[in-house]
């Protein structure tokens, strides 16, 4: 769940550039009309818009950067002043602002709904394995654990900390969608970590990784790729852990989650990442409106889930 560990390069117009990671907008029937670029949580943040109105499109490009700078100061593990920062320092803060305990709730119902396998308690084990640290029992106890967290206060248990990367990116996403849509935008192409496509005209998606395309419209991407950060070649420990073993799993090679939302589609990608095949596919029938489409550890392209999601489809090898 490293801040960096996905990287989305969006662009209208970009067919030459598809060796990149993760998702990546091919093509379109119009090249966007005014682009903006930024940073969300420690990563590259595009946002395209289609229309001609100039005055308009600078309005709503304004709010967005706002609001993205307004969720990275609560987010944020890069920023030291960042809400989140300061509850890992502390363990606990008081008066939690409204957008902080609403993704950890959510965070908390997609550990429940993935068997632990998306855990935001996993920053301590996460940044033992970032210094080659041996993870040992003591240190994987402290994911898992309880979030005590109300209105009032968010207090975690002793030697836990928390990250919000595997869900955050999707929730500011989502919010730029929103902004948006207030400002009259509605056929955009968003990147804040997740790719979100919330109008109706459809797209030409590339999943570079699984060597796949797909024409999609009124979803959004979460890619999640093992090889985007290696910690120790020697022994291919990444940087998308278990939480539940501290082990760095080789399931998939890259793994795409489609859904309504980016949130969903972040969390689930982050979780589904270090499960096998079998239990993907087990989750994805059981939650519903999400798709899934990966290359796993043995070169096979899997389709799982409601695969009406994908659109239509083109070639894969």
């Amino acid at each position: 769940m490293k801040i960096t560990r996905r990287n989305f390069l969006v662009s209208a117009a970009s067919l030459g550039a598809c060796g990149g990671l993760g998702a990546l907008v091919l093509n379109g029937e119009a090249s966007p009309a005014f682009v903006w670029r930024g940073a969300a949580l420690g990563g590259e943040a595009r946002v395209s818009l289609f229309g001609p109105d100039r005055e308009q499109a600078h309005a709503a490009l304004d709010a967005v950067a706002r609001e993205i700078d307004r969720l990275e100061a609560i987010f944020s593990l890069h920023r030291s002043d960042s809400e989140l920062s300061g509850l890992n320092a502390a363990g606990y803060i008081s008066a939690p602002s409204r957008d902080l305990r609403d993704v950890l709730r959510a965070a908390i119902e997609w550990r429940k709904a993935t068997g632990g396998a998306f855990d935001p308690t996993i920053q301590t084990v996460w940044m033992a394995a970032a210094d080659s640290a041996e993870i040992t029992p003591a240190l994987l106890a402290t994911a898992g654990t309880t979030v005590i967290l109300d209105d009032a206060a968010v207090t975690l248990q002793q030697g836990s900390k928390l990250t919000l990367n595997g869900i955050a990116q999707g929730r500011i996403a989502d919010r730029v969608t929103e902004v948006l849509a207030t400002h009259g935008f509605t056929d955009v192409v968003i990147d804040a970590g997740e790719l979100r496509l919330p109008g109706r005209q459809r797209r030409a998606v590339g999943i570079p990784a699984a060597k796949a395309a797909v024409s999609v419209a009124e979803v959004a991407i979460a890619t999640s790729e093992p090889k985007s950060l290696v910690f120790d070649h020697a022994t291919w420990r990444h940087h998308l852990i278990d939480p539940r073993t501290g082990v760095s799993p080789r399931h998939w090679e890259s793994i795409s989650v489609f859904a309504p939302t980016a949130e969903k589609a972040d969390a689930l990608s982050t979780g589904f990442a270090v499960m096998p095949h079998e239990a993907v596919a087990d989750i994805a029938q059981s939650i519903g409106d999400v798709a899934v489409i990966g290359r796993d550890g043995k070169g096979r392209i899997r389709r799982l889930g409601d695969k009406a999601l994908f659109g239509s489809q083109g070639r894969t090898s």
